[in-house]
């Protein structure tokens, strides 16, 4: 399933929640690009299950550099979900399987 276009995606930024079945369950994903890095995750917390961005596409801090949960100020590593400060320190998010196909960010169906 397409994503969106990489063209769409600021070498530092993010985009989405978009809509994917995973494992039979509807879940909101976005997709994170860090340079020439992509790399998508469901957008959901581990620390309480809440939605990590508070309008779409705003899923990164002021530096652009890490994920930021805008509910409890976690952060977390764009490249592999870790969460490095706040109260879900040391769990990660749901890693979502991309690809880049035609200048498109796809996920698989």
């Amino acid at each position: 399933m397409i994503l969106c276009a990489l063209a769409d995606l600021p070498k530092k930024g993010a985009k989405g929640p978009f809509r994917l079945t995973i494992n039979g369950q509807v879940e909101a994903v976005f997709v994170v690009r860090q340079g020439p890095s992509v790399t998508a995750f469901v957008d959901r917390c581990p620390h309480v299950g809440a939605p990590l961005e508070m309008e779409p596409d705003h899923f990164l801090d002021l530096s652009k550099t890490e994920i930021l949960c805008s509910l409890h100020g976690a952060r977390f590593d764009p490249a592999t979900g870790l969460c490095r400060l706040g109260p879900c320190k040391g769990r990660s998010l749901v890693a979502v399987p991309v690809s880049i196909e035609d200048g498109m960010v796809v996920a698989p169906e």
